[in-house]
């Protein structure tokens, strides 16, 4: 059995990821041209080029022959059908690769985010609201991601007047979209880290702390009230709040409150962890008031 590649130290982009582990599926998502892609069907060896009997002072008459369907000059019968037969053939050859191009290019994504949700990998992007602070994904996300691997086509968004609409830019190949509609660019792809890896192993990304408000009281009323290390339930709060703000946040609670137990457990992975149902009795009212000055 085959070892699965390992991204070097700096990791794979996401296309030098799905290029590494579905080397098959990703070498028939990409030709360059179309005889390239005459050649891309599996099993199937095209025969040679008829063209190359064709003498340079009759390669004209013979192409108007062969490609326009024009009448066959006397002598030229039997190289103008070798021709015609070669370029059908070709034509159904590319034909071939492009179907099989549709399918894994609609297949790769998937394949890619199942390996991602098995844990033998991590990743890590770059919010552009906050750029200076990479983003670890969580496993459990990749089953709702939507993955950008360059051949996205943007797409027209009707707008709610009539006849408008406008057009929407494909994403950043390499880029993911995280359900909420989380946009993570620059994506890297790293081995995962083994249990038990030392602080030196450790990823070099420090968590988020909230800033100390001015009057140094605790950021939510309720717990010690003294000045000092945040706690996970406050980075839970900053960051609710922010999703309540942006729109992202989840209308039902249980909803909300899983995907924060996961953000929580995967960026702020040295913090005490929080189970949802705990987060959910503490953002309760919050929530409410988030969604109900969201509708007015």
């Amino acid at each position: 059995m085959t070892a699965s590649p390992e991204p070097p130290p700096e990791g794979w982009t996401l296309p030098e990821a799905a290029a590494a582990l579905f080397p098959d599926a990703w070498s028939a998502t990409w030709f360059p041209d179309d005889v390239t892609a005459a050649l891309a069907v599996p099993g199937i060896r095209p025969t040679p080029s008829p063209w190359s009997q064709v003498s340079l002072d009759m390669i004209d008459t013979v192409a108007a022959a062969v490609l326009a369907g024009g009448a066959i000059p006397a002598g030229l019968e039997t190289v103008v059908a070798a021709c015609r037969a070669y370029e059908a053939e070709t034509a159904q050859r590319i034909a071939a690769a492009l179907a099989r191009r549709a399918e894994q290019r609609a297949a790769l994504p998937g394949l890619l985010a199942a390996r991602m949700a098995g844990g033998a990998f991590k990743a890590r992007g770059i919010s552009p609201r906050n750029p200076l602070q990479p983003v670890d994904i969580p496993a459990l996300a990749w089953g709702a991601a939507e993955i950008a691997l360059g051949w996205e086509e943007a797409t027209v968004r009707r707008g709610s007047k009539p006849y408008s609409s406008h057009i929407s830019p494909p994403p950043a190949p390499g880029s993911v979209t995280l359900p909420g509609g989380i946009t993570l660019r620059g994506v890297r792809v790293f081995t995962a880290s083994p249990r038990g890896a030392s602080p030196a192993e450790a990823p070099a990304v420090m968590p988020e702390i909230p800033a100390a408000p001015a009057d140094n009281t605790s950021v939510v009323s309720g717990r010690s009230g003294f000045a000092g290390r945040p706690t996970s339930q406050q980075l839970i709060d900053v960051e609710h709040a922010r999703r309540l703000a942006s729109g992202e946040a989840k209308e039902k609670i249980t909803h909300e409150a899983e995907y924060l137990s996961a953000w929580l457990a995967t960026t702020h992975p040295d913090w005490p962890k929080a189970t949802a149902k705990t987060i959910a009795n503490n953002i309760g009212a919050a929530h409410r008031r988030g969604l109900q000055s969201r509708l007015k």
